[in-house]
């Protein structure tokens, strides 16, 4: 029962973050409109019927059914062309009554304007209060390398821990997020070029191959792992590492004299140095300490285990949390979102546009990651709501019909051609969009819930199987919970 009620005000809390998304947006068309003297038919949060409107001087105020977006009905903007979104008879208000007055194309500028600048005021709030916040964990996660397994083709290839990777197929990349963006969009590339710096200087060109996640078929470096601190989330009862004196949030930094660079690096050490008794640092707050532990062999996992379960604290920390100084974190927003369209119009590898094409996210990926951003803390929710506002401004002037980049697009046709585009062009083109708009939502919504469902039944599996190991870890001493949950699994 507490988990249900704990999950409803999570909801809650991921449809008040959304709404402020789209509400600001429209607030700027809104204010921008009212001051400049257009007419303004109905402010809405939502599409489609109603649930809730009151009418005050003339405007009608509402709430939709439909949460994914909004709008405000401006006639002088656009007569005609939101009919089939709006759900409404809003443009028959006006049918018996005397034509509207026409607006300056500037005007017209300046309202579609408007609203992205609202979501980017946001942003630029949210930005700033989380700069000052020390417990919204923030984190740029470098290139360097921290793990490579032996076993890896990567590492076959030459690739090393303590290589910074400096470049993917041309493009530069600083942080992990890049990397990882860059080699999303491979496409159909079976290998990458990467730029490699040696921790020396040395730089070097390596052809490494890519793998594919089997949950969202993303491209991926496989069997490698950036720095990363290795902590220790929990020590079994009976283990040799709890007769040691290891403790939960005891942080490894060495083994046998040598640095950790992270939870794969150490395990791989451990595989490596077998049954053989290890010297491990540890630092445990601000206390450096040294443990000496002898690992025992599971017969059933053929590897040495000591008894821990380990976690990368740093893995959780979302791209969307990275720079504490706002005006960095939010051109990385920007241009992570460029980045993107451009792979769309004008692809640097083959294969680029289809791999956007299979991975973009749509509402539902939106919401969940915000439901699970903001389950995860506050702060992250309210980063991951600046992340959305970023995108929504730059989707949004995009210069398509329906979107406020194509209102701006008609009004600067008629600055630079002294005449209005034919309104029964606009009037077509925009419901076009319109319909084209609405069709592609459903076909994202379909497909974000194909990818939910995968997602969820592979975090089944992974908890059952952490649920076996730990009753594994319960009988002697001799058969523990293997140090070697990754990072990944372990969220």
């Amino acid at each position: 029962m507490a988990s249900f009620f704990m999950a409803v005000v999570y909801g809650v809390v991921v449809a008040l973050l959304f709404s402020l998304a789209i509400f600001i947006h429209e607030f700027g068309h809104y204010l921008a409109a009212r001051w400049l003297g257009l007419k303004v038919d109905a402010f809405s949060i939502g599409f489609g019927p109603a649930i809730w409107k009151k009418t005050v001087n003339g405007i009608e105020y509402k709430i939709c059914c439909i949460p994914f977006g909004g709008y405000v009905a401006l006639p002088q903007l656009d007569p005609s062309g939101m009919q089939n979104i709006q759900g409404d008879n809003s443009a028959e208000k006006d049918g018996g009554e005397e034509p509207l007055p026409d607006i300056a194309p500037w005007k017209r500028i300046l309202v579609a304007f408007a609203g992205p600048l609202g979501n980017v005021f946001l942003a630029v709030i949210l930005a700033f209060l989380l700069s000052l916040v020390p417990a919204a964990n923030m984190n740029v996660t470098g290139t360097e390398i921290g793990s490579v397994l032996r076993s890896s083709d990567a590492y076959k290839r030459g690739l090393r821990v303590g290589d910074r990777i400096e470049t993917v197929n041309g493009a530069a990349v600083e942080t992990w997020s890049d990397l990882r963006v860059e080699s999303m969009l491979a496409g159909d590339q079976e290998t990458g070029t990467f730029g490699i710096v040696r921790p020396d200087g040395t730089r070097i060109t390596l052809e490494l191959p890519f793998t594919t996640n089997n949950i969202f078929g993303l491209k991926m470096l496989g069997g490698v792992a950036p720095v990363r601190k290795c902590v220790v989330t929990n020590v079994l009862a009976g283990s040799v590492a709890e007769k040691a004196g290891l403790l939960p949030n005891d942080e490894l930094v060495t083994l046998n004299g040598q640095s950790v660079g992270s939870t794969w690096h150490f395990i791989e050490r451990m595989r490596e140095n077998g049954v053989s008794p290890v010297t491990l640092g540890i630092l445990r707050g601000r206390e450096s300490m040294t443990f000496e532990v002898t690992p025992v062999m599971d017969q059933e996992e053929k590897r040495p285990l000591i008894g821990v379960m380990l976690d990368d604290p740093s893995e959780q920390v979302m791209s969307w949390m990275m720079y504490r100084n706002p005006w960095k974190q939010l051109k990385w927003d920007s241009l992570s979102v460029v980045r993107v369209l451009k792979a769309l119009v004008k692809p640097r590898a083959k294969g680029e546009r289809k791999a956007v094409a299979q991975n973009i996210g749509g509402p539902v990926t939106i919401v969940v990651g915000l439901y699970r951003s903001a389950k995860g803390s506050m702060w992250d929710g309210l980063g991951f709501l600046r992340m959305i506002c970023i995108n929504l401004a730059i989707l949004n002037l995009l210069p398509l019909p329906v979107l406020d980049g194509g209102h701006i697009l008609f009004a600067l046709y008629e600055i630079l051609f002294r005449r209005k585009p034919h309104p029964k062009f606009v009037s077509i083109v925009t419901n076009f969009f319109a319909y084209l708009l609405i069709g592609l939502m459903l076909f994202l919504v379909f497909r974000d819930l194909l990818v939910q469902r995968k997602l969820i039944k592979a975090e089944q599996a992974l908890e059952e199987k952490l649920a076996d190991l730990a009753t594994k870890g319960k009988g002697s001493a001799t058969n523990q919970v293997p140090a070697s949950v990754s990072p990944a699994q372990g969220k």
